[in-house]
């Protein structure tokens, strides 16, 4: 649910990603709001929009990485973990303090154990650790989406690490697409071999790693072929603007088709693929999803994506009194504004600083040991 950038970009911007991003929230915010409000058969695929975000992230972090290594040579790990802790950890940790204090209330009912695999990005295998005895505390707790958070943070560290050792080779973009390729490959045979059980297949890093690969791929590949991609944009407009209509179908319909497990979640990926190129392509897909709304949605979808579902569990049927079409736009509402405010409030000041990178890490460190002491004492 992640973006490139911040302070010292290293790649020009896209609007039209952010678009992307939005329609992607949406479907996430939909599919949600519907279960929660009886509605459980509109938007049966909306979960899906987790999967396009794996794969527009894996392509955003490529291309900062291998574009600061053309530039200047060399990566920086330093100033990108320095990036990515400003990016990600304020908001993150704002809700997690949030709903380990209203915890105390009838609200929510989160364990300590959930607030801390949220504030140290484990939440997926704090689910799978649980088991079926925990899972729908766990998963379905205030804090469960943040299981595609945690898989997004632990492949950024193997994606920095790879790319890092890359570039001591002789042929750094040839061995990140070797290892970015085996990633899939690997992800694929693991979907069908390492167990039987959904959950399993469904939040795992190692499984769910080739979305976030064939970003990484994308990435390599969009580099190399600019050319192409220019001379072919009319074609690749087309191809992207049929991606985006799949994917809106997929949302509607897919639902939890036991393909998905299986490795399909790569062809989700591949047909994501296809919506950022002809996004890049600058053609008619472009400008939809430049559209100034659908860009500030995807501006506000992390935020968006860390609150919703809190919201959506205070505002149950049981306390609004109202259900159905009713409730869900009352939650989608608050949602919004709740988002909205953590953005504007949290996430955008931290994002507009400049600390080094040892402030950096240790108000990281200081902050998260502290929510974490509050998890433990409020929850215990």
């Amino acid at each position: 649910m992640h973006q490139g950038g911040g302070g010292g970009r290293t790649i020009d911007y896209e609007p039209g990603l952010d678009g992307l991003r939005a329609l992607s929230i949406v479907g996430v915010l939909a599919f949600h709001a519907c279960a929660t409000s009886s509605l459980g058969g509109w938007v049966r695929g909306g979960n899906l929009g987790v999967s396009v975000f794996f794969t527009l992230s894996g392509f955003l972090i490529t291309s900062l990485l291998v574009t600061e290594h053309a530039r200047s040579g060399r990566i920086d790990l330093a100033r990108f973990w320095t990036r990515r802790i400003r990016r990600l950890v304020p908001a993150s940790l704002t809700v997690v303090l949030a709903v380990s204090l209203l915890s105390a209330t009838s609200w929510f009912d989160v364990r300590a154990a959930d607030a801390l695999a949220a504030t140290w990005s484990f939440t997926n295998w704090h689910v799978i650790a649980g088991g079926d005895a925990r899972l729908l505390q766990t998963i379905v707790g205030p804090l469960g989406p943040t299981w595609s958070l945690s898989v997004e943070e632990q492949f950024y560290v193997l994606l920095a690490s790879g790319v890092w050792l890359a570039t001591r080779t002789r042929q750094p973009v040839r061995a990140v697409v070797i290892g970015a390729t085996f990633a899939v490959a690997g992800s694929v045979v693991l979907a069908n071999t390492v167990s039987d059980w959904s959950p399993r297949l469904e939040f795992g890093t190692d499984v769910r790693a080739a979305e976030l690969a064939i970003g990484c791929l994308l990435a390599i590949a969009v580099r190399s072929g600019r050319e192409h991609l220019v001379r072919r944009a009319a074609a690749f407009d087309t191809a992207g603007l049929l991606a985006v209509t799949g994917l809106v179908v997929l949302f509607l319909t897919a639902g939890t088709a036991p393909w998905l497990l299986r490795g399909g979640h790569v062809l989700v990926a591949l047909v994501s693929s296809a919506a950022i190129v002809g996004v890049l392509a600058h053609r008619r897909l472009h400008t939809f999803a430049s559209v100034p709304a659908l860009v500030a949605v995807g501006r506000w979808s992390y935020s968006l994506y860390l609150v919703h579902w809190p919201v959506f569990l205070v505002l149950s049927p049981d306390r609004t009194g109202i259900d159905g079409v009713a409730l869900v736009t009352v939650k989608l509402v608050v949602a919004f504004a709740v988002a909205i405010l953590l953005h504007l409030a949290v996430e955008q000041p931290i994002r507009r600083r400049q600390p080094s990178t040892a402030i950096t890490v240790s108000a990281w460190l200081g902050a998260s040991a502290a929510v974490s002491v509050v998890a433990l004492v409020a929850l215990s």
